[in-house]
């Protein structure tokens, strides 16, 4: 009877022992997995299941690049192609109309110390001299839509270049004060047009993604003429004589350089898509678009331009030119 108890418990304690060996065996593979994953011989020698599948393996010719690498890619290539880098000469170009306003306002400045000594110009002169290039400028700016839209805006850049340069070389060579005073006001005439047309030919050309950055550019070289002009005035300030030709005259580089680039820039898409010079439209647009498809931003012009005629009773379309500059600074891409 004792030997039979006995027997029992050594075999029960066995099997206790073994189970609990077994269990230590269960609970660090399952730890372990958490790490790493256990062999295909532990998993046969435990008998438990694994802890996560493993993924399956690539499909024979399928490529390794990942979705959010292709995700990127796909952007890149999207943004080269609706924006070529002909579109930022365009707007560098148009801008150097903002850089002339720029630089004609704030050069008198420094102009008028030298000015005031060798002319001997009364305090009525002085005032003559600065506020006429901006009273100049207020009156063409009346006109500027109109020219806009009677001879394009390309046109009138190329005309307001034109207008610095015989304004800077009149300045330049003025032997006293009533031709520097001409050539102020031609100056200003040129001023008016150029801050009306750039930044209607920048926002009429740029892409939508693009068109408020681009727009913003004119502004930039605004503030940039300015800074040139300080630059220039402290320059040419230790010459006691004929140094003003010098700061008023330089403004003619830049002039000139704008002058030649537009003779090879093309016109707005859609002034002359409103001049019904459709085949001509659509070379520009694919010409400034790069890659992307112009249907549906042809369409788009298109559509305003006949929606502003049947609406506003204009045959030149010229009555919702307001409401176009607003919408094609605000648009954004979808």
């Amino acid at each position: 009877m004792s030997r039979k108890q006995g027997d029992h418990d050594y075999t029960l304690r066995s099997m206790s022992n073994l189970m609990g060996e077994r269990w230590r065996k269960v609970t660090d593979g399952g730890e372990r997995s958490l790490i790493k994953a256990p062999s295909s011989a532990s998993i046969s020698s435990q008998g438990a299941p694994p802890a996560a599948a493993p993924a399956p393996a690539p499909a024979p010719g399928a490529p390794s690049t990942s979705t959010g690498d292709l995700e990127r890619a796909a952007r890149k290539q999207f943004q080269q192609d609706v924006t070529p880098g002909f579109v930022y000469v365009l707007a560098a170009f148009s801008a150097m109309g903002g850089f002339l306003f720029g630089y004609d306002t704030g050069v008198i400045s420094g102009a008028m110390l030298l000015l005031k000594k060798e002319l001997e110009l009364s305090a009525l002169w002085q005032e003559t001299l600065i506020s006429s290039t901006v009273a100049a400028a207020a009156l063409s700016a009346l006109l500027g839509g109109f020219l806009n839209g009677l001879f394009g805006r390309r046109v009138c850049i190329l005309l307001a270049s034109f207008f610095f340069t015989v304004g800077g070389i009149v300045l330049s060579t003025a032997p006293g004060k009533e031709v520097l005073l001409a050539g102020r006001l031609i100056v200003g005439v040129g001023l008016g047009i150029a801050c009306m047309t750039v930044p209607v030919y920048i926002a009429e050309a740029s892409p939508p993604h693009l068109r408020g950055q681009l727009v913003t550019v004119n502004t930039l070289f605004i503030t940039g003429g300015q800074f040139t002009a300080s630059l220039v005035d402290g320059a040419f300030s230790y010459l006691q004589h004929d140094g003003w030709r010098y700061m008023l005259g330089l403004s003619v580089l830049p002039a000139v350089l704008q002058f030649i680039g537009f003779l090879f820039l093309p016109e707005s898409p859609r002034w002359l898509i409103q001049r019904g010079l459709t085949q001509k439209a659509r070379r520009v647009l694919s010409q400034i678009r790069g890659n992307q498809n112009i249907d549906e931003e042809y369409d788009s012009i298109k559509n305003s331009l006949d929606e502003e005629d049947s609406g506003g009773g204009n045959s030149g379309g010229e009555a919702g030119h307001k409401r176009w500059m607003l919408f094609l600074t605000l648009k954004e891409p979808r």
